[in-house]
């Protein structure tokens, strides 16, 4: 089994060899794949011949799995952009990397820049008594989708000081959610309920990171948000993103999400 601190350092190696563009650099397993936005890419395709800078990288690492998951920023051209990255180690060799690169970086719903300061909070140790295990970190993630697919947010467990951040913009309890289309503040319940008219579906639910001593849980989604009939939503489409989040006392107590939209109904080869 490959330890925290080694899929953390494997990732970051990762990180650095798609910086410079150099694939060989890394002892990649045979049947090595790997995905942008959903999209198969080769080593040295993609990002790799971009060659970004990667900043406000923070990463999450689950031996159990043998996964780690980062969320930060990539500057591609120049240009920062909402960033997540998955890789899978499996015997010591690299066989799965997959990433979610947004072109929403700035917006009602983007605030890219916050990325950069990632938060310390999700570093934080959770005391033992209250923790969750590895089956209710994944129970409190998977209630957050579900309470999405169900337009409800009284199914998952939200702490008294809980937040949600889209793509670096916190999306809460914010008056800039004012201006947004939605015309109004929300809290992390509240978002749920709103998106009922949009029909979301919530599919493709996977955990691949579950670190019970941070109380962090990583899951990757897909979900549709269906075309409003006289009120187009700017997000409608499928959204596929990671969502980090951080589990105190069985309660969510902040929600972090990388998304990029691709066109309704896709699906990714995970």
């Amino acid at each position: 089994m490959t330890g925290r601190e080694e899929l953390l350092q494997r990732l970051f190696d990762y990180l650095g060899a798609v910086a410079s563009g150099s694939p060989e650099a890394l002892g990649l397993a045979e049947g090595f794949r790997s995905t942008e936005n959903g999209a198969a890419t080769a080593p040295g395709t993609g990002l790799w011949a971009q060659r970004p800078r990667f900043e406000g990288i923070q990463g999450f690492a689950d031996p159990e799995t043998g996964e780690a998951v980062c969320m930060g920023v990539a500057f591609v051209g120049g240009e920062p952009r909402p960033f997540a990255q998955r890789i899978r180690v499996v015997d010591g060799e690299l066989l799965e990397a997959e990433a979610i690169v947004s072109t929403d970086g700035n917006g009602h719903f983007a605030e890219v820049e916050q990325l950069l300061k990632p938060d310390i909070l999700y570093s934080a140790v959770v005391p033992r008594a209250r923790r969750s295990d590895r089956d209710g970190l994944r129970e409190a993630a998977d209630r957050y989708w579900e309470g999405l697919e169900q337009s409800d947010g009284s199914i998952p467990r939200f702490n008294y000081r809980c937040d949600k951040y889209d793509n670096g913009a916190k999306t809460t309890n914010t008056l800039r959610t004012l201006l947004s289309p939605d015309g109004k503040v929300h809290t992390p319940a509240s978002a749920l309920n709103d998106t009922r008219a949009a029909r979301p579906r919530a599919r493709e639910r996977r955990f691949p990171v579950l670190d019970t001593e941070l109380g962090v849980a990583a899951s990757f989604v897909v979900v549709d948000f269906h075309p409003i009939p006289d009120h187009p939503r700017p997000d409608a489409g499928s959204m596929y993103m990671l969502g980090v989040f951080k589990v105190v006392d069985g309660e969510l107590r902040i929600i972090d999400e990388v998304r990029e939209i691709l066109p309704l109904g896709s699906t990714t080869p995970w």
